[in-house]
């Protein structure tokens, strides 16, 4: 009982010792200075705030802009077949127009043949014109011989020989028509013969091959990637208050921000020229600001797709202030250990 006493003495006086310490021990841990880089004492409205847009007069600079294609797709076919060649390699570049895939096309090639020489054969024109002639000639014959000796030939025969010749003009004219129905189907036969092929829609180069001669596909299944970067896009969030000033057709130029530690690419002090092509009319409520995008020159195609950059639009509106927008300064609120 006494050594008890004893023991919760020492634990009182040790938690009134760390009570009286408390008050000055945190405001100094607070205080103190932290190493460069150090994620515990890094300010979270100052970083929110970095790579917020500058402006002056006519320009805003938007921070955290990606580089993106614009010509990006992934070839597919739209019937099902079975692959029998698919010519380039990854890595290959190919030119616009250049067949790069194609499927096995024997049935495809019997129709076209069938239905080409059906479109090139005028056998039955030709018969129903010759018929025409004849059961004209009779005809007129008959006639011929009434107006010589009055009803040497009865009145039936003369509209049956009549009858005859219509109709054999009649089967001339559907001779054509199916003539033409003819050509009409060759022609589709030779459109689905060209759908065993799928041409390069632009010069690019080959990303990736996901299947290879000798598998089957069925309608929509990718086959191929292409890409081409000399067209690219350069995509950033302009804030709402800069919505009304910037339009398609504004002038822009481009950097790439890498902000590797220790390093400054030579990339880094190239820059990029560009135009605006497309600000979007919707704004997120969560951030209060809008797509925007440019349409830039690669040039040597050095811009390459997920790039970070940033993108100066000049659309010449006069600002407020001539004043480029400083950053704030930094606030008081601070984290307490939790890292960002």
């Amino acid at each position: 009982m006494r050594l008890l006493t004893k023991k919760s003495c020492i634990t009182g006086s040790a938690l009134s010792a760390g009570l009286l310490l408390g008050s000055s021990f945190l405001p100094a841990w607070q205080e103190a200075p932290t190493k460069p880089g150090s994620r515990t004492s890094r300010n979270l409205v100052d970083t929110e705030l970095d790579d917020r847009p500058e402006r002056g007069n006519g320009w805003v600079m938007l921070h955290k802009c990606r580089v993106k294609l614009i010509d990006s797709v992934t070839l597919a076919t739209d019937r099902p077949g079975v692959i029998e060649f698919v010519e380039p390699e990854e890595g290959d570049s190919v030119q616009a127009k250049q067949q790069i895939v194609g499927l096995k096309d024997e049935g495809a090639q019997a129709v076209y043949r069938v239905a080409k020489e059906k479109a090139e054969s005028d056998v039955n024109a030709r018969f129903a014109k010759a018929s025409a002639d004849v059961a004209k000639a009779e005809w007129e014959k008959m006639l011929d011989a009434n107006r010589r000796v009055k009803g040497s030939v009865p009145e039936v025969e003369v509209e049956r020989a009549k009858l005859n010749w219509v109709k054999g003009v009649l089967q001339g004219e559907n001779a054509d028509h199916e003539r033409k129905i003819a050509a009409l189907e060759a022609e589709k036969a030779a459109e689905d013969l060209r759908s065993m092929k799928i041409e390069a829609p632009f010069d690019g180069k080959v990303r990736r091959i996901h299947k290879r001669p000798g598998e089957a596909v069925t309608q929509g299944t990718p086959i191929l990637e292409l890409v081409s970067t000399r067209r690219v896009k350069i995509e950033g969030l302009l804030p709402i208050e800069d919505l009304w000033d910037v339009e398609a057709g504004d002038e822009v130029e481009v950097k790439v921000e890498l902000k590797v530690p220790g390093r400054k690419l030579e990339i880094e002090g190239e820059t990029f020229q560009g135009k605006v092509v497309f600000v979007d009319p919707q704004v997120s409520p969560v951030n209060q600001s809008c797509r925007v995008w440019a349409e830039v020159e690669n040039l040597n195609e050095r811009l390459i797709e997920g790039l970070p950059a940033s993108m100066t639009i000049k659309h010449g509106k006069k600002s407020k202030s001539s004043v480029t927008t400083a950053k704030p300064k930094a606030s008081s609120i601070q984290t307490t250990g939790a890292n960002r």
